[in-house]
């Protein structure tokens, strides 16, 4: 004997079935967006601070790149996530302003390497949300935004790395 299932059955469970795929899909735009704004204020606020605490020029110069790079790369994230639904951040999350706040207190070498520390751990792991939003992302534009992202992210990583000395 054959089962019949009502169509308004059927309907309901791929509805249920296509559903958290969306929300999946919303979250990681929310995500990607959140994660690429924190990181880009995160560069710009230490970056300002660098300029007036190292005295150190190559540290200078790589501080006054970051700032305008970042500058660029956030009114572009602005712009490729509006109609997205995910709001851009204006402000610093708790985790990274107290890493602002810790790096305050340090001053001299500690504070260039402190900050360098920093920049090389945010380029990185920003390096890996934009290739991870480039494969996997369903928003043109964030992912024509992360694709772009990709050679600068990695151009400021290995001017951090060198820094480092590694």
């Amino acid at each position: 004997m054959a089962m019949t299932i009502p169509i308004c059955v059927i309907g309901l469970v791929l509805s249920l079935a296509v559903a958290p795929a969306r929300a999946g899909d919303f979250n990681a735009e929310v995500d990607f967006v959140t994660r690429a704004s924190i990181g880009n204020l995160f560069a710009i606020t230490e970056s300002r601070l660098a300029l007036d605490r190292t005295g150190d020029p190559q540290v200078k110069t790589f501080a006054l790149r970051l700032i305008e790079s970042h500058g660029k790369a956030e009114a572009a994230l602005q712009a490729a996530a509006d109609g997205s639904g995910a709001t851009v951040p204006t402000a610093l999350d708790q985790d990274h302003q107290a890493r602002v706040t810790a790096l305050r207190s340090k001053s001299g070498v500690d504070f260039d390497k402190a900050y360098v520390a920093d920049q090389y751990e945010v380029h990185s792991n920003a390096l890996t949300l934009y290739a991870d939003y480039m494969l996997l992302g369903d928003n043109k534009a964030l992912k024509a935004l992360a694709i772009r992202m990709i050679p600068i992210t990695e151009a400021e990583l290995n001017d951090a790395r060198a820094l480092l000395g590694n």
